[in-house]
């Protein structure tokens, strides 16, 4: 089928002009620098002799131009490498070196900031992917998997408009997309009023595993037979010269009995039962003869309880041949798109340990995609259900995606750490790890609903959206499509130049023999994929600074707190004019934060302002950290969303992200943390005792973890992530030329000293003075964040692997003094001079907060807004929505 042409204007990008000149950004150089010039460089790069063509004696100490900026960048980089001075010339003082590289790296960050300042243009720019997914959701009432778009990237937040470009083959893109939107949209109508059910005992199980018993002892015994028979043919003298060849060949038995058929007298495998279906059938019989994991197959079916129930065990063979690791429950093919519910009745054995109370829900057990975990407290004898949400759409038409599983949390994320818990196991019973978990049934529900209110898309139409009846006449389709266009450009009515084309590409699909629905998709995708739904109105390049109009507004509001378009009620309002008035635009802020969809904001916000794409770069190493399986990492990451989701329900302080002498954790994350008190199944604030380390982000186990690399902890990495997301003071970017300490390879050495040594070079020494201490301070939460006294280090040997006769073990000392600040003698006492900087934290939010709503850098004439942001909220104890409220009443907030 051809493809149905493209209803596309050529988009213009916009930006607004700026204001009337004012002061800029200065970045200088102390002029103090200007001695070691003198002494160390205007000898063979002054005014008598310029090697290399450069000179420093006219480099002026003011950044003004992106010249000027080049000449300082080389020097900074030419210093930082040690190339300069040369080794054979005078060296500056130690301290006076990292002096100026630590001075002439922030000025050059500050000519960055200066010379990129966008002087508080706003460019023209698309929704990004969390935002058309969300538009997609608000208009049709559907998620979409948007994964296929270009990643919005460019560093900085994904709603910075100078990053969301847009390419010409992108819009092709998005007409796939907006076609699929449009697909799972008549799906879910469609399927509105279905009602399904499927319930699936967990006692299955069990004659299953007993049959596999029965036949493992039977196959043994044939086994056991083959073999000796086998044996009896190659002991005859006739086959002595034949035998001794096959040996010399044969690594072990096995592979020995591999060769049967060239030993006169053997027999074939398969006269004993084994049959490899055209491979080898002695691996059948040679597999057989150790009978896998027959001990630990017998004792799962001697547990008591098996005749009502399965028990959630280990992998002892191949799922497809026996499965006691996980239970699989597949959606049916033919059942629709839609919510559905899982519910899981299932108990715990009386000797279970606390740690082995936790059952993994997901998608597809093979690679393991944890979902939800949730704790068992109840017994075998009255077991508990519990229920999880679950939504289906045709994304999940595979059996990759809607094969469902439950089994023992951290049983068997990946198969070395199964196989390593596996035989941890054998090694304490000489059996395997033992059963604690005991699942009665399990069940899948379709919710129905088709009393819920239609998306307002679908309502615009109209008009039926499957073949059941006559097609609508064109009239009828044309007023459907203008409403939906009006809908989708968010209360912006099309022209009819817009329309008619619309109504033209309809016609053509039908005369082309597409029943009505089809084409009606068709046309449908051609509008989710216009300019006018792909970008958010900016003004165009000759337009000036002119306040938004109100239907502006309520756009850029909800898509500040929502990622999402306004709804109804908010656009009423914009288009009258109230929304302007102060007492309505607050009571609206307010609305918005309090819907379930400001989750949206507040979750992407949070990801993109603390960094928290580092928890998905790396894996902990199971080995060492056991405890930190899948499920933990989930509940991990999602402490910092639902601790920053508590802070904005509550308007509570910024502080409380710096200090707080309470948590919001789950069960999980309880009794990784040995916190009691958690009462339900989610996420619950619990108030913490004086001395807990916890509470705030220094106190969570996925801030530690991305300060490491899933094995040993990064006081560096942890250092400059505070001094960049919690005390607004971010170290220059390490330079790429710094030469490795070679003198330190191959020794044992503690973090503490390790770190030291690099401060003995000045171009170390200049970012390492101000982030190791801070690093220092944290090193009682080791790479997983749980809490230690003691580290240890090992040498590796040529091989890549740990010497253990080098093996350092120390006590942490995490005492040290921020330089040119205070001492402190603890993790307690560096955290309590981190909240004592609630201002500098506060103003860093600001500028976050400002750049996401924004969708551009902060500059230097945002200086008063932030300025008045961090004093409005400071008057009411830095009240997190204050900021928001500050943000949102300001000039800026309301110009084009």
């Amino acid at each position: 089928m051809n493809r149905p042409f493209l209803l596309c204007a050529t988009v213009m990008s916009a930006s607004m002009l700026c204001h009337a000149a004012e002061p800029e950004t200065r970045a200088v150089m102390n002029a103090r620098h200007k001695a070691l010039f003198q002494e160390t460089c205007v000898s063979c790069h002054g005014s008598e002799k310029q090697k290399g063509k450069f000179r420093v004696d006219e480099l002026p100490f003011e950044i003004k131009d992106l010249e000027t900026a080049e000449k300082w960048q080389k020097v900074l980089n030419q210093m930082n490498s040690g190339d300069m001075p040369p080794e054979d010339e005078k060296q500056p003082a130690k301290e006076a070196k990292a002096d100026f590289l630590d001075d002439l790296a922030n000025v050059m960050v500050a000519a960055r900031r200066s010379l990129g300042d966008q002087k508080g243009v706003i460019t023209m720019r698309r929704l990004n992917r969390r935002e058309y997914k969300n538009t997609l959701r608000e208009l049709l009432g559907v998620d979409v998997n948007v994964s296929d778009l270009p990643a919005d990237g460019g560093g900085g937040f994904d709603t910075v408009g100078a990053n969301l470009f847009m390419s010409a083959n992108q819009f092709e893109q998005y007409q796939v997309i907006g076609r699929e939107a449009m697909e799972e949209a008549f799906a879910w109508q469609a399927a509105a009023g279905v009602e399904k059910k499927l319930h699936y005992e967990g006692e299955t199980t069990t004659p299953v595993v007993r049959k596999f018993v029965d036949y493992q002892i039977d196959a043994q015994k044939r086994a056991q037979n083959w073999v000796k028979a086998v044996e009896e043919a190659a002991a005859k003298p006739e086959n002595k010269e034949i035998v001794a060849k096959i040996r010399k060949e044969s690594k072990n038995d096995g592979i020995f009995r591999r060769e049967w058929a060239r030993i006169p007298g053997a027999p074939n495998p398969r006269s004993f039962g084994f049959d490899k279906k055209g491979e080898n059938d002695a691996d059948l019989a040679n597999d057989s003869l150790g009978a896998g994991w027959l001990k630990y197959h017998q004792y799962y079916i001697a547990q008591p309880a098996v005749d009502r129930g399965a028990y959630l065990g280990t992998q002892t063979r191949h799922p497809a041949e026996l499965n006691v690791n996980y239970i699989e429950l597949l959606v049916p093919f033919d059942w629709p798109v839609g919510n559905y519910v899982v519910r899981v009745c299932a108990g715990a054995t009386k000797d279970a340990p606390p740690e082995r109370r936790f059952l993994d829900f997901g998608i597809y057990a093979r690679t393991g995609r944890v979902m939800a975990t949730h704790e068992i407290t109840a017994s075998i004898e009255k077991p508990q259900v519990i229920e999880i949400p679950l939504t289906l759409t045709r994304s999940n038409m595979t059996r990759e995606n809607r094969l469902l599983f439950v089994r023992e949390k951290g049983s068997w994320d990946t198969n070395e750490e199964g196989g390593r818990k596996r035989a941890e196991a054998v090694r304490r019973n000489g059996i395997g790890p033992e059963l604690t978990l005991w699942v009665d049934w399990i069940e899948v529900e379709r919710v129905p609903d088709g009393a819920k209110a239609k998306p307002p898309g679908i309502a615009a139409l109209g008009m039926a959206l499957d073949d059941k009846a006559p097609a609508p006449a064109v009239t009828e389709v044309r007023a459907g499509l203008e409403r939906f266009a009006t809908e989708a450009f968010r209360g912006t009515a099309p022209t009819a130049d817009y329309v008619d084309r619309l109504v033209k590409l309809y016609e053509v699909r039908r005369k082309a023999g597409d029943k009505h629905s089809a084409a009606l998709k068709e046309t449908l995708a051609v509008v989710l994929s216009s300019p006018m739904f792909l970008y958010l109105a900016e003004p165009i390049a000759d337009e000036k600074h002119r306040p938004l109009t109100g239907a502006e507004l309520a756009t850029r509001l909800a898509y500040f707190l929502w990622s999402a378009p306004p709804d109804a009620k908010l656009r009423e309002l914009g288009m009258k004019g109230d929304l302007k008035k102060p007492e309505v635009l607050a009571e609206q802020t307010e609305r918005l934060l309090n819907d379930a969809r400001s989750a949206e904001f507040l979750e992407a916000f949070t990801h993109q302002w603390l960094g928290l794409d580092r928890i998905d770069f790396f894996e902990v190493n199971r080995t060492l950290y056991p405890r930190f399986d899948s499920g933990t990492k989930v509940a991990a990451k999602g402490e910092i969303h639902e601790t920053m989701a508590h802070v904005m329900r509550e308007n509570a302080s910024l502080r409380d992200l710096l200090k707080a002498d309470y948590v919001m954790i789950n069960r999980v994350l309880a009794h990784y943390y040995g916190i009691p008190g958690v009462k339900g199944d989610g996420y619950e604030k619990v108030m913490l005792p004086k001395d807990s380390p916890r509470g705030g982000l220094l106190g969570m186990a996925a801030v530690h973890f991305m300060g490491g690399n899933g094995e040993r902890t990064s006081p560096v990495e942890r250092g400059a992530w505070v001094l960049r997301k919690l005390l607004h003071d971010p170290p220059p970017p390490a330079p790429a030329n710094v030469p490795a300490i070679t003198r330190l390879a191959g020794k044992v050495l503690t973090t503490h000293e390790r770190l030291l040594a690099h401060q003995e070079d000045p171009q170390c020494a200049s970012c390492h003075r101000k982030i190791d201490p801070i690093g220092f301070g944290l090193e009682n939460f080791d790479a997983a964040g749980q809490w230690r006294t003691e580290d240890s280090y090992m040498a590796v040997d040529a091989n890549g692997k740990a010497d253990a006769k080098t093996k350092k073990t120390w006590t942490i000392e995490a005492a040290a003094a921020l330089h040119k600040g205070p001492a402190f003698k603890d993790f307690f006492g560096l955290r309590d001079i981190i909240a004592s900087k609630s201002d500098a934290f506060a103003r860093g939010f600001s500028e976050a907060l400002l750049e996401f709503a924004l969708g551009r850098p902060p500059g230097f004439r945002d200086e008063p807004l932030i300025a008045g942001m961090v004093e409005r909220a400071g008057k009411k104890d830095l009240a997190i929505r204050e900021f928001i409220h500050a943000l949102v009443s300001s000039q800026e907030f309301h110009t084009k």
